[in-house]
């Protein structure tokens, strides 16, 4: 009898553990980016870093979200680059990333 209510309890903390997951809505950032003309491509991750690559050479740096729609890329470790700050939108149907950097817009597609 006890061992049904052990059982009952592990199987109750699974399905809320699986609801409360499916309830998160993903970071419609997250994911690989690619600018057409030039090639270059970013992809953002979950634990925080984007990837910047073109061709055969590709950088990883720490980024940082700021409400509504601000970008930080650190660009080095050590604070002798200055952090890049840039505005971002992302299209509703998740498919374009345009980023603003000091006036300039590019235009990323999302890469399936």
């Amino acid at each position: 009898m006890k061992t049904k209510k052990v059982l009952y309890l592990v199987v109750m903390m699974l399905l809320l553990v699986a609801l409360l997951s499916g309830c998160s809505k993903k970071d419609p950032l997250l994911g690989n980016w690619i600018e057409p003309v030039s090639g270059i491509s970013l992809v953002f991750n979950e634990d925080g870093t984007v990837v910047i690559s073109m061709h055969e050479t590709a950088y990883t740096m720490q980024y940082t979200e700021q409400a509504p729609d601000g970008l930080v890329i650190k660009v080095s470790t050590d604070g002798t680059i200055p952090d890049l700050t840039m505005k971002y939108a992302i299209s509703k149907d998740r498919k374009q990333l345009d980023i603003t950097v000091e006036g300039a817009d590019t235009i990323f597609q999302r890469v399936k």
